[in-house]
């Protein structure tokens, strides 16, 4: 656990004045390259709705956004130690984005404490932590946010850490200083200069106390060392907003105005809460048992962890079809012409309509059902993230199968409110085997909403998600099989996921693949072990078992009775899939 220090969150003393303008400079020129590119996305979105009211949209993010990044650039400038006195640089229109010429950041040591400065200028300023500024000081830097944290929960022994340090440097300085007249040289003053009137009356006396030598030996002064002052003192009231929701009673009101909406819900954590500077807020596309609504998410171990719980009769009722379907013979008829390289798309076109009606019965409604509720979920999702129910802080969103539906809608829901309340909101989105449009335009929102990362994870050969979204959407651009074209979204390939049942053993994996913060390899690989072991065993084949499944076909028409009537399996499925291993053994 980090130690609150108050020398850690505070400009390192060590950097001269020309260092500090000259990071302030670069900063300033990440910032305006940051604002552009954010603009852009919104711009795209608006190209894209071609309407009055998403051309205002994309003016009041536009507004919102100006408004953060003046403000971002005026805390860099005071955690600098106000490069040039006077006022504040200003951001402007056409301000300049390359760095090539300019001096080199400092060494992260020297480096991180200033960004340290930063966060806790603005948290304790503005009383939240904006995913924005997260995602624009991780693109700089190494932020210490367990540090930042720590300081903020207990202020007063960050004073008292920062005071033991300047003791000892002073007593050194002075040792030195002695040394040195004793044999003529002199010494000079201590530097760090004089701190007057920091607290303004407005700090706690235990914090007060201290906090005014400490920032001065540090070299803090002027309206940095007064801000920081005053936020240490109101650290209380900053940290009930930035943890304080989650488990509290407010959080438990807003959650039950919306169980009309949708019948179970409830958000749970994967792992005790640590209070970090940001959430992770993951949501499971089935289960197996109510235990999956947390299970694949133990891969985290990071920030703060939280899973959504969400109808889940109706998830457990899904993935029992998900299981008939895996097992019924055209499903295995279908496995066993992709292993022997028949292209998926060719291969659906061949089948017949009777196939395609057995599949139907099988799947559609528990699946449609399951979806339609995933949908509704979504928005009230997107309602509980505006009100900051955990907290006032970054949250990043991960999802697969429905769960992503319930993710893209949140996100839908919240590129309609004013950008203005939901500007610093959303950190990072991974979204894996979605089946929801790969259409740009309906992604073009998303990506003005996100401050930092949008991932589409896919898999090309999930012919289990190609029959769902055939068999219910008659749509084949679906974001779980293919590339989203649009210029933000990261598209990931996840070739090892063939089959939709695989995500649930192969999610920490694939988040992995995709350099996803705060991953535990230990998890990742212990998941693999077990669970993804667990339902590979249960749906690859080998080439033997192939050819027994094309050669059995795709079964004939419903309704006709015996093994081939699909739709009222019965539990003939796992005769079948016996009898055709049979079939491959003595092939």
């Amino acid at each position: 656990m980090a130690k609150s220090d108050l020398t850690k969150v505070a400009p390192p003393k060590e950097l001269t004045e020309e260092q500090c303008a000259a990071v302030l400079k670069r900063l300033g020129r990440n910032l305006a390259r940051f604002r552009n590119t954010a603009e852009l996305y919104a711009i795209t979105e608006a190209d894209a709705a071609n309407s009055k009211k998403a051309t205002q949209a994309k003016d009041d993010f536009v507004e919102a956004f100006e408004d953060w990044a003046q403000d971002t650039l005026k805390i860099i400038w005071l955690a600098c130690r106000e490069p040039g006195g006077g006022q504040p640089p200003k951001l402007e229109a056409m301000a300049d984005t390359s760095t090539t010429g300019l001096p080199p950041l400092p060494p992260t040591e020297q480096l991180t404490p200033l960004l340290n400065t930063v966060v806790l200028l603005h948290v304790t300023s503005a009383k939240e932590y904006s995913s924005r500024t997260r995602a624009f000081l991780f693109s700089v830097g190494l932020v210490d946010e367990d540090v930042v944290a720590a300081t903020l929960k207990n202020p007063k022994r960050a004073i008292e850490e920062a005071e033991k340090k300047t003791n000892a440097a002073r007593e050194e300085h002075a040792q030195r200083s002695k040394i040195m007249r004793m044999v003529g040289m002199g010494a000079g003053a201590v530097a760090g200069g004089v701190l007057v009137g920091v607290t303004g009356g407005l700090a706690a006396p235990a914090i007060g106390a201290g906090v005014g030598t400490v920032l001065g030996w540090l070299g803090v002064g002027g309206t940095a060392a007064g801000m920081l002052a005053t936020g240490l003192a109101g650290s209380g009231v900053v940290c009930g907003t930035l943890f304080g929701a989650y488990g509290s009673k407010r959080a438990a009101t807003v959650i039950g105005e919306y169980t009309r909406e949708v019948r179970d819900l409830a958000i749970k954590p994967v792992h005790e809460p640590k209070e970090t500077m940001a959430a992770c807020l993951c949501v499971t596309g089935w289960l197996d048992s109510a235990d999956d609504v947390t299970a694949p998410w133990t891969v985290f171990n990071g920030d703060d962890t939280f899973a959504l719980q969400w109808e889940v009769d109706a998830l457990k009722r899904l993935s029992t079809a998900l299981v008939d379907l895996l097992k019924s013979q055209a499903m295995q008829y279908i496995k066993g012409q992709i292993i022997r390289q028949t292209v998926l798309a060719s291969l659906f076109a061949a089948l017949s309509p009777t196939v395609w009606l057995k599949l139907t019965k099988i799947i559609d409604n528990p699946w449609m059902a399951a979806k339609s509720l995933a949908i509704k979920t979504g928005k009230v999702l997107g309602t509980l993230l505006a009100e900051r129910v955990l907290g006032s802080r970054p949250i990043t969103l991960v999802g697969y199968s429905l769960g992503s539906v319930v993710i893209f809608e949140a996100l839908q829901y919240l590129a309609t409110l004013p950008p203005s309340r939901v500007l610093g909101l959303v950190q990072d989105v991974y979204l894996f085997g979605s089946p929801v449009t790969a259409e740009p335009s309906h992604w073009t929102a998303i990506r003005r909403v996100v401050a930092g990362r949008v991932v589409n994870g896919y898999g090309k050969d999930d012919y289990i998600l190609a029959v769902l979204s055939r068999v219910s959407d008659m749509n084949w651009t679906v974001a779980g099989l293919g590339p989203v074209e649009l210029q933000g979204v990261e598209n990931i390939p996840c070739d090892q996921v063939d089959g939709h049942l695989k995500w649930r053993g192969m999610i920490g994996q694939c988040l992995a693949q995709c350099n996803a913060p705060g991953i535990d390899r230990e998890q990742v690989h212990e998941q693999l072990n077990k669970k993804a072991r667990e339902i590979s065993k249960d749906m690859d084949m080998d080439e033997k078992e192939a050819k027994a499944a094309v050669q059995a076909g795709p079964g004939s028409a419903p309704g006709s009775g015996g093994e081939e009537d699909l739709a009222s399996d019965g539990g003939d499925g796992v005769r079948k899939r016996d009898s055709m291993k049979k079939l491959a053994g003595t092939t």
